[in-house]
């Protein structure tokens, strides 16, 4: 038995390309800083949201005995759920948390 091993930034990347309901991404065309917070938190959230839609879906699919969804794809797309809801939490805390330092901070 071997151990676990770290998955590296390539392995991480290929993960998120490969599903069509990941959270939204800016478009390859859209100006580096362009955009806000808002409209990346709002992308966080949708794509969260997106997630949690397909997980539900599959889970409630699985129930109903649909022979083309496997218990392995329900536990794969409620996880993608819970790290995609992560993500969301830990970009606005991330945020408040500047936004707080910067607050803070004598002029």
């Amino acid at each position: 038995m071997s151990a676990i091993q770290p998955l590296s930034p390539q392995a991480i990347a290929s993960l998120a390309d490969r599903s069509s309901s990941e959270i939204a991404r800016p478009q390859s065309g859209a100006p580096v800083g362009q955009g806000g917070f808002a409209d990346l938190f709002a992308n966080a959230l949708e794509g969260a949201s997106n997630v949690e839609h397909a997980a539900e879906d599959a889970a409630r699919r699985f129930a109903a005995g649909d022979p083309s969804v496997g218990i392995h794809e329900v536990v794969i797309s409620s996880e993608e759920a819970n790290i995609s809801l992560r993500y969301a939490v830990t970009l606005k805390n991330r945020v408040l948390e500047a936004y707080r330092e910067l607050m803070n901070t004598a002029v």
